[in-house]
């Protein structure tokens, strides 16, 4: 069940919140200066991991007041959200689904050579290859990134993955990965949970030692050799930590970089958080990005994770949207999918969903139900390039078809939309459509938030022909 990750998650940061506070009994009305003190915190600091307790307990209370009065799923929810209430396609879609590769560690990132082999990206830091059918046991690389700490499950790690728009000729693969700063974490054990908690808490606590890197590497006698960061010291964190990474058909990078949790730095022109960011394939920064002295391309976005562009060049975004932690005012829900334009701004962390502000651009599509879109893909569009259709997958176990309509002025409107995959397969991270027609697609329940079953994470193919 959905919930099963919230109650998982809010019982994990009990644990860890309570084995802290007994290292330094804090539970037992210990002083908060001479705790302070223990671990190199403000007084102020530890006073706020007493609050951050009884709000782990008190999330995993009301999730749990949640499932027994079965309001999770309930109808009369669904009938609050007109505004996000679709019709359904008028055509159905068979949908078979084939399991090509088992035993993946949360596979994130797929771009697909010239050759047809399909590049795999693990969160763990592995990049995995598909030929054939088959996964290579071995993998093409191994990079070293920040993909576990403690007793706590990160979003972060090896992320996304692009091919070269000249892959034949230079061989070239870029990902995003997260980086540790320093080799080991400082202080006591104590200290790293209490600091690591107040991070999550609180945007004012002080950063974590880790930065987000784009790396290029070359395939070489089916390796990957030769690892050069074009781009180092992107913003980073454990959450919110982006991770899209995708070549447009202007040739250009497009990375993006969510809020790492820190809200307050969306509006700075000066922080590449969240944010979606345009490069040259060197790393250098386009002389045709809105600032031509700045990577940014567009702003206000808290966490995106995948891009694509329809066939008028029209570029959309998946936007994660807040998920109740204090820092975002304990808002939660509403999903959104964006139209992506050259330098707008998005109006995180000021406005979400459907709000809108005197200088922000309004989705054009919202999940109030929440779905957590972390995959997106364009499955087709029609010969006029007046409507399309794409595949957005979803942490919340749902695979979802989205029917799109360009009007007369060229805006692009959400007109229908189904769900072609449900909770059986679990967490839906990335997809891609194959040169067949067919979809790539992974799962993602490994990341400690799912209910991983015999195999997982698995990389299935979905064929997708219309009901007769």
């Amino acid at each position: 069940m959905r919930l099963h990750a919230l109650l998982s998650k809010g019982v994990q940061q009990v644990r860890v919140v309570r084995r802290a506070l007994a290292l330094l009994q804090l539970d037992r009305g210990g002083g908060a200066s001479a705790a302070a003190r223990a671990v190199g915190l403000s007084p102020g600091a530890v006073r706020l991991m007493r609050v951050a307790a009884r709000s782990c307990l008190a999330r995993v209370a009301i999730a749990l007041t949640v499932t027994a009065c079965g309001a999770a799923e309930s109808k009369t929810s669904m009938k609050a959200l007109t505004d996000s209430v679709l019709a359904s396609p008028a055509e159905r879609l068979q949908v078979a689904v084939d399991t090509l590769a088992t035993g993946l560690e949360v596979p994130w990132g797929l771009a697909q050579a010239p050759d047809g082999r399909i590049f795999v990206t693990e969160r763990a830091g592995r990049i995995r290859v598909l030929s054939d059918g088959k996964l290579d046991p071995a993998a093409w690389a191994t990079l070293a990134v920040h993909s576990s700490y403690l007793d706590w499950g990160p979003e972060s790690g090896l992320l996304g993955i692009a091919l070269s728009p000249s892959f034949a000729e230079n061989r070239h693969v870029f990902v995003m990965a997260t980086a540790t700063m320093s080799e080991r974490p400082s202080g006591s054990l104590a200290g790293r949970m209490l600091r690591r908690l107040a991070r999550t808490v609180s945007s004012r606590a002080a950063p974590l030692p880790v930065k987000s890197q784009i790396i290029r590497l070359s395939d070489r006698d089916g390796r990957g050799v030769d690892p050069v960061v074009i781009i180092d010291n992107l913003p980073a964190n454990h959450y919110h930590a982006g991770g899209g990474l995708t070549f447009g058909p202007d040739g250009k990078l497009y990375a993006s970089v969510g809020d790492v949790t820190r809200p307050e730095l969306a509006p700075s022109a000066r922080s590449l958080a969240d944010k979606v960011l345009r490069f040259n394939a060197d790393g250098s920064i386009p002389a045709d990005n809105p600032d031509p002295a700045s990577a940014v391309w567009a702003s206000g976005l808290r966490n995106t994770q995948a891009f694509l562009w329809l066939p008028d060049g029209t570029m959309l975004g998946v936007e994660h949207g807040p998920t109740g932690m204090p820092q975002e005012g304990s808002r939660a829900g509403e999903d959104e999918l964006n139209l992506l334009s050259q330098g707008a701004d998005y109006g995180w962390p000021s406005v979400t969903g459907w709000q809108v502000s005197a200088t922000s651009r309004r989705p054009i599509w919202v999940w109030n139900h929440g779905l957590a879109p972390a995959g997106m893909t364009l499955w087709e569009s029609s010969s006029s390039g007046d409507t399309a259709t794409i595949l957005v997958g979803g942490l919340h176990r749902r695979l979802e078809r989205l029917r799109l309509v360009r009007g007369q002025l060229g805006d692009w409107r959400v007109t229908a939309g189904d769900t072609l995959l449900g909770p059986k397969w679990g967490r839906i991270r990335t997809l891609m459509i194959l040169r067949d027609g067919s979809a790539l697609v992974t799962t993602s329940n490994r990341d400690a938030r799912g209910q991983p079953g015999p195999g997982d994470d698995l990389l299935l193919r979905l064929s997708l022909e219309r009901a007769r």
